[in-house]
């Protein structure tokens, strides 16, 4: 269960090192050249390239307080893989979409072990997937076909937890 005090930006860190874990020589990602981590890029990239965009964190429903709370972050990947034919690229692209997904679920658990969290993630729901997209080169005419998944990370907040940790750690401090 994730405390709110170190939970929210947790889980962007785990899904993350899962996309990082797989870009490794042998890994499902190992041909990706670029991984964009951030919101925004003002750097050029390479492809095929991974952007991992994290949405707004929500509560699945109104609760009080006192109760566990069910958050849902959803993440989603864009995945650009160029190719002269266009219909490859998106062919290629969706491939991309879909092993980004698989290294999310593969590795999410063995990295939350690593960060000596366990059960953070109460479980990965598929949300959606876009087949096709694009975006535009800057000062070209060309358009570059991309594919997009997002994934619905849910997770819990005990608040009433949360408050005897931070109760407990002014007594220590």
């Amino acid at each position: 269960m994730t405390t709110i005090i170190r939970g929210l930006e947790l889980i962007s860190e785990i899904i993350k090192s899962a996309i990082m874990m797989e870009n490794t020589p042998g890994g499902l990602l190992e041909d990706v050249e670029t991984i964009i981590k951030s919101y925004n890029n003002e750097e050029g990239i390479e492809e095929p390239c991974v952007w991992i965009i994290q949405h707004p964190t929500i509560a699945e429903e109104k609760v009080d307080l006192s109760q566990k709370l069910r958050l849902v972050s959803s993440f989603e990947f864009v995945c650009i893989e160029y190719d002269e034919d266009p219909e490859e690229a998106e062919r290629k692209s969706q491939n991309l979409a879909t092993r980004v997904a698989i290294s999310v679920l593969k590795n999410h658990k063995s990295i939350e072990a690593d960060l000596g969290y366990s059960r953070t993630i109460a479980k990965i729901e598929f949300n959606t997937f876009r087949p096709v997209g694009e975006i535009s080169v800057q000062n070209k005419n060309e358009r570059i076909p991309v594919s997009g998944i997002i994934l619905d990370v849910v997770h819990y907040v005990d608040w009433m937890n949360c408050c005897k940790l931070l109760e407990g750690s002014d007594d220590d401090g």
